[in-house]
């Protein structure tokens, strides 16, 4: 397992708000509406974290299909006691996260990224 400390740590709010200024929380509780997002977290958590409740991230991901429930970093945090994103509340607050998880997000943001890296890949 390899150890992080906070300051591997990049911004998801400032990545949003390059495509929402008003609303990043949004921008970022719509990554994480999509399946594929939450097993890529999943994964990433339970290849990082020793504590990842795999077992409430199924039932999370079952729910969030099936009802109309919206998976937020903090309930995100909170059930399955991840550590791959942190939220911060008040000012200067907001959504970080591990560079694996930054990078995913930022490719689901930015198609023309996400081509990119697709076409220079052997």
């Amino acid at each position: 397992m390899r150890l992080m400390t906070c300051k591997d740590r990049m911004s998801l709010t400032e990545l949003a708000k390059q495509y929402s200024e008003e609303s990043p929380g949004y921008v970022i509780q719509s990554w994480m509406r999509s399946r594929n997002t939450l097993e890529f977290l999943r994964q990433w958590e339970n290849d990082m974290n020793e504590e990842f409740d795999d077992r409430t991230c199924e039932e999370l991901i079952h729910q969030g299909h099936t009802t109309s429930l919206t998976i937020t970093p903090s309930l995100w945090i909170r059930k399955t006691h991840a550590i791959g994103m942190r939220v911060k509340q008040g000012k200067g607050g907001g959504v970080s996260a591990y560079p694996e998880i930054a990078v995913d997000f930022h490719l689901w943001l930015d198609p023309k990224a996400r081509l990119a890296i697709v076409r220079n890949h052997p």
